[in-house]
């Protein structure tokens, strides 16, 4: 009787681990398809220098063409600097503000952190108008205001240039993308260490540069890479504010190619796929560092998460942060207000200058509604599809039987090699050869696909950065328990991350709501999302009703983060 029980434990644990390593093929297989056939497509194209249309011929003078030409080789240059230089204090800013959030005991805490959520999920699109309405040379407000009262006779601010490119990057989305993924994961950190830190004699500089930091390494790190990759592809900024400066970039450059006609889609891919070269140095670099560190910060014992006492620092670490805020966000929003209403946009000399008549013609607008609609299903369906699939793959990276993890975490990383645009027409030709592509071209549903895609680095980071906080011991002790894997995971693991969860959830809401270069080519009248209806106001020169939208998208996006702080707050028993 004993020996058939046996047998039948060996048979039940053998089960088991076959089912582990059929999920583990399952989800390598599937990334494979989805994050690697786009990248496929778009590699092949480069090497296509045949015209569109016509039957493939594959050579090198695409790549010949693209880089035999010194605008492109300074434009790549620029795109370097420009990220680099604007990613230093960005960094230094995010760390600082999430740790205030998280760590300390900062009045209003709270308040910040959702100044922060919303500053992150405002187009930056209406936002650069706003600082173009505020900083031109020309007719900007502080330059007038300053030249009125004899402050200055020419223009003391001007937007077009480095480094007008620079601050508004900073003011629009330098660090608040950081601090959203910094908050929860300095929020779950233990502070037995820092109390122990502290009761050993360190100041508070000490403990957060010798215990706290190191610590958090990982999702810095992984934040960090991201965030660089994120600035070689700005396209919108750029292309306002560097333009009319003579600076050109690699995400201008490659809509240069896409734009002219016929289009140059052979040179754009060839372009693009200079940062698969980026992507691989990144990875190696990335996974060597983590490479036999353990960064184990909750344990099964409890842990403490008393705050740190900022003392007499309290209230100017506050007006710091409100003032930061006033500054790059307060002030050109108000001012994206003003411009909703002005009759045009930047005379503010005119004799009736306002009028409400944008907002009556956006109203009546049609393709408004539909847009709205098509937009929160696109969010929606991201945002849930989102939390489910990488979550899993987050977990399944730092599991120790997971012997293809290393080919699963560089495959969630190709969405971010390539620029919106370009993994807009990877997804274009891969929808047009499937059968499904009755089901995804030009509607909601192919969009949504494009735009999970897309997201899957930040998920993938955040959710892996999560788990491998978590002491093994929980799925241990449920495992002898004879616990599965999916009850394992839904009743133990999930909850333990679930603050991470609600932050990845609500930036792949807010992604796919103000999401510009991703659905840019898969769109159709019928499932035009409020992005890209915003994006065509823009080049058709109705720059009012563009800011009208640009509001309206911004008051959507306030009662999103209010819903969704209230369930962040729930969450981790606040």
């Amino acid at each position: 009787m004993k020996a058939n029980s046996s047998v039948w434990t060996l048979s039940s644990v053998r089960s088991k681990w076959d089912g582990f390593r059929i999920a583990q093929l399952s989800v390598v297989g599937i990334f494979a398809l989805i994050m690697g056939l786009p990248v496929l497509f778009l590699m092949l194209s480069s090497f296509n220098v045949a015209p569109p249309g016509s039957s493939a011929v594959y050579g090198l003078q695409n790549w010949t063409r693209a880089f035999s030409d010194t605008s492109t080789l300074n434009a790549l240059w620029m795109s370097f600097v420009l990220s680099a230089v604007r990613l230093i204090p960005a960094t230094i800013l995010a760390v600082v503000v999430a740790w205030l959030i998280a760590r300390t005991d900062i009045p209003g805490g709270g308040l910040i952190e959702f100044l922060c959520w919303f500053a992150y999920f405002v187009p930056d699109f209406p936002l650069t108008l706003a600082w173009i309405l505020l900083l031109d040379p020309n007719f900007g407000f502080l330059n007038s205001l300053l030249r009125t009262l004899h402050f200055s006779d020419g223009s003391i601010f001007n937007p077009y240039g480095f480094w007008g490119i620079v601050w508004v990057h900073l003011a629009t989305d330098g660090i608040w993308f950081k601090v959203m993924l910094l908050t929860p994961i300095f929020r779950r950190l233990g502070a037995s260490l820092e109390e122990a830190s502290h009761i050993a004699g360190a100041d508070m500089a000490t403990t957060l540069r010798r215990i706290t930091l190191p610590l958090l390494s990982p999702i810095i790190l992984a934040i960090v890479t991201l965030s660089f990759i994120r600035g070689l592809e700005s396209f919108n900024t750029e292309l306002l504010l560097g333009i009319p400066a003579g600076i050109y970039v690699y995400a201008t450059r490659i809509y240069d190619y896409t734009r002219q006609e016929p289009p140059a889609f052979g040179e754009a891919t060839a372009l693009g796929s200079v940062l698969l070269a980026v992507l691989a140095v990144l990875f190696f670099f990335y996974q060597r560092y983590l490479k036999g560190k353990s960064f184990t910060v909750v344990g099964g014992q409890g842990y403490s998460t008393l705050p740190v006492k900022l003392g007499r620092w309290r209230y100017p670490a506050l007006w710091g942060c409100l003032l930061y805020f006033s500054l790059t966000m307060g002030l050109p929003l108000a001012f994206l207000l003003i411009g909703s209403f002005m009759r045009r946009y930047g005379f503010f000399h005119l004799k009736s200058p306002f009028t409400f008549g944008h907002w009556q013609s956006l109203f009546s607008d049609p393709i408004f509604f539909v847009s709205l609609k098509n937009s929160f299903v696109i969010a929606t369906v991201t945002a849930l599809a989102g939390i489910l699939l990488y979550s899993s793959v987050g977990y399944l990276l730092v599991a120790k039987r997971f012997r293809a993890a290393s080919l699963l975490d560089f495959l969630c990383w190709l969405p971010w090699v390539l620029p919106g645009i370009l993994m807009s027409l990877g997804l274009l030709w891969l929808f047009l050869a499937t059968p499904l592509r009755g089901f995804l071209f030009g509607s909601v549903w192919g969009i949504a696909l494009a735009m999970l895609i897309k997201d899957s680095p930040v998920s993938t980071q955040a959710f892996k950065a999560a788990f491998l906080q978590l002491s093994p011991e929980f799925e241990e002790a449920a495992r002898v328990s004879g616990g599965s894997w999916p009850h394992i995971y839904r009743k133990i693991l999930f909850p333990l991350v679930a603050p991470v969860a609600a932050a990845v959830g609500l930036l792949n809401f807010g992604s796919a709501l103000t999401n510009i270069s991703t659905p840019v080519l898969l769109y159709s009248a019928q499932s035009r999302p409020l992005s890209i209806l915003l994006l065509e106001y823009s080049v058709t020169g109705e720059l009012e009703r563009a800011a009208a939208l640009g509001v309206l998208i911004t008051a959507v996006i306030s009662l999103m983060m209010l819903a969704g702080r209230k369930v962040g707050l729930h969450l981790t028993g606040s």
